[in-house]
């Protein structure tokens, strides 16, 4: 079985209703905590081959609302124990940062060959600094790659900026790009990868 999560019904309102007995569809609701538990106790009871999450995402520049971003790899922006000599966002027990699957990479890369490519830090806030370094921001991405990495299943983001660090309107933009752009290209991502499925 496939499982598409995602944070937000306003990321999946267009095909939610898609599901088939391959490929099911899961709100996980907002944040980690939330994100964490949602797929873990799905996995708990369903037997899951491969997880693809997509969603909005905050980013830095160069990186322009509206661009699609394959996620690379994840890790978090609020999570520090660089005092006891982890990497900042190392939660102990666990490598330094949480990789996407490669099959899934390529698999993306086949169906959307103009794809951008980014690291995703994940938090509990709404980030709206400016960043040093260009990266994308969420509340959620690292908290399931976490979970699929402990249980071992292949996992992949796709994530549509919706928002950069440091431009006009912030919040106005957000609220434009949530209720109409974001949904209608997740949308056609959706389309591409699981047509046939």
């Amino acid at each position: 079985m496939i499982l598409v999560i995602a944070a937000m019904q306003e990321e999946i309102k267009l095909f939610m209703h898609q599901e088939t007995p391959q490929l099911r569809i899961k709100l996980s609701g907002v944040g980690k905590v939330n994100a964490a538990m949602v797929l873990a106790g799905f996995i708990a009871t369903h037997p899951v081959e491969a997880i693809y999450n997509l969603g909005f995402a905050g980013a830095t520049q160069p990186y322009e609302v509206g661009d699609l971003v394959l996620i690379q790899d994840a890790l978090y922006h609020d999570f520090d124990l660089t005092l006891f000599g982890y990497e900042k966002g190392q939660v102990p027990g666990y490598p330094s940062f949480f990789e996407s699957d490669q099959k899934l990479v390529d698999q993306i890369k086949k169906v959307v060959p103009d794809i951008k490519t980014g690291r995703l830090f994940t938090g509990d806030y709404f980030m709206t600094d400016e960043q040093e370094n260009p990266c994308i921001l969420d509340m959620e991405g690292a908290a399931l790659y976490q979970v699929a990495y402990l249980k071992k299943i292949p996992i992949v983001s796709v994530k549509v900026i919706s928002d950069v660090m440091g431009m006009n309107d912030h919040y106005q933009s957000y609220k434009k790009f949530e209720s109409n752009v974001g949904a209608e290209i997740l949308n056609q991502v959706f389309y591409k990868l699981f047509k046939e499925v």
